[in-house]
Formats: C-alpha cells, sequence, structure tokens
C-alpha cells in the first residue's frame, strides 16, 4: 500500500542519511527531529517518521506500533499504523479517521486513505465521511498552496470529492464542485468526461447528457475534433434513452 509521494530512490537516499554512522531512526528525535547533513530537512523527517513506526510493527508488533504511535500528532505516523492495520486486515474505520485529523502532511499519498475513508464509514458514518473528505480538500489545498507543480494534486483532490458527492446523492454540491474544476483546468476534457460518467452511473441522466455537451464544447475548443465528435454521438445516445 503506497503511502508516500516521495520515489523508492528519494526514500532510499534519506534511509541511508538518517543510518549513518551507525544511527538508528529514533536517534534523529531529541525529542525535536534534527535532519542528518546532506538531505532535505522535510524529506528526512518523513521517512524518518515512517522508518521508525515500521520497525516497531517488525520487531514488537501492531498492537505495539499502535500504542506508541497511533496518539501521534504526525500525519506520517498515524498511515503508517493504518497501513500495517490493513495489511494485518485489522483496520477499523477510526483508523482512517485519524490520518485526516492529523496536519496535512504534503509528502503523504493520501488517495488509498481516501478510498477507505469511504469504503469503510459510507454505511454507518456518511456524515463524519462527508464532513471529513471536505474538510481535507480544504486542507490538502492551504497546505500545498506553495508546492511546486501541486496543482494537479490539489484538483485530483476535488475531483474525488464531486464523484463522493454524487455516490451519496449531493447532486447539486457535485455539479457546483465539476463547474469549478472545469473552470480551473482549461486544457482538458477529462473533468467533463469524469462528471458525465459519475452522473450517468448514478442515474442523473439529465445532467450527464450536458456535461457530455460541454465536453465536445471543450474538446473542439481545444482542436480535438475526433473527440469532440465521439462526444457529441454519445451525447445523442444517451438522449435518446429519455425519448
Amino acid at each position: 500500500m503506497r503511502i508516500s509521494w516521495l520515489t523508492a530512490d528519494e526514500i532510499a537516499a534519506a534511509r541511508d542519511r538518517l543510518r549513518a554512522g551507525g544511527k538508528v531512526y529514533g536517534d534523529h528525535f531529541e525529542p525535536a527531529f534534527v535532519a542528518p547533513d546532506g538531505v532535505d530537512p522535510g524529506i528526512a523527517e518523513h521517512v524518518a517518521r515512517a522508518e521508525r513506526v515500521s520497525e516497531i510493527v517488525r520487531e514488537a508488533g501492531l498492537a505495539e506500533a499502535r500504542a506508541r504511535f497511533g496518539g501521534s500528532e504526525a500525519a506520517i505516523e498515524v498511515a503508517t499504523v493504518a497501513a500495517a492495520a490493513h495489511e494485518a486486515e485489522e483496520l477499523a474505520f477510526e483508523d482512517v479517521q485519524a490520518v485526516f485529523a492529523r496536519p496535512v502532511d504534503p509528502y503523504v499519498f493520501y488517495a488509498p486513505f481516501l478510498e477507505l475513508l469511504v469504503s469503510l464509514g459510507r454505511r454507518d458514518h456518511e456524515a463524519d465521511v462527508v464532513a471529513t473528505y471536505e474538510r481535507f480538500v480544504d486542507d490538502y489545498a492551504a497546505a500545498l498552496a506553495q508546492v511546486p507543480q501541486a496543482a494537479a494534486r490539489i484538483g485530483a483532490a476535488r475531483d474525488g470529492l464531486a464523484d463522493f458527492y454524487v455516490s451519496v446523492g449531493r447532486l447539486d454540491d457535485a455539479q457546483a464542485l465539476f463547474e469549478r474544476r472545469h473552470d480551473e483546468d482549461q486544457n482538458d476534457v477529462a473533468v467533463a468526461l469524469s462528471a458525465s460518467r459519475a452522473f450517468l452511473a448514478a442515474g442523473a441522466v439529465s445532467r450527464a447528457i450536458g456535461w457530455l455537451g460541454m465536453g465536445a464544447a471543450r474538446a473542439q475548443g481545444l482542436g480535438r475534433d475526433d473527440l469532440a465528435t465521439k462526444l457529441r454521438d454519445k451525447q445523442d445516445a444517451v438522449r435518446k434513452r429519455l425519448s
């Protein structure tokens, strides 16, 4: 289960620096984290926190890792505990919700936790899931506002929320968020396609037809004539379902 945006090479390099001179990951917390020379401090702390939790899972078991790090204020530590619980088939809704109760870590890969939040909480905790998802998307956008090339990640989080709105019947909220995303992403048709699929799957055929038309118009404007034709043909086919 992937829980970090860092590449394997970035993680390996950070591990090497953190373990240089025979040190273990916990040695860098005094109690405040001190990064070793030669590695970005943010990356070093992210890797050190994840690795020290993983060490406890391997050496002492999941229960000990929960006891020591389940109440941590660091998202990566709580996420590592949750990932270990998922692997052990002992994951609870509260484990996942805890990941989103911590300040956003720009290095954490949140997508699988959003999927787990929805799958574990939708039946009995739908209101909590909606509130958690909405708060996370706002916090994520704020946390990544100054991160280079983070716009796509923020957009993906908002797209996921729009899809979720459709799945729980909040169609007006979904429409508004899809429209916002369509305006933000002027150089692609992806949002219109996603919106049309989501609404069609939910049986909101009129909305799906509208989004197919918006997608065709955007494709035409971008010079993607073949795609525009395909979307208009799809629009006509879906429209016939209403007649």
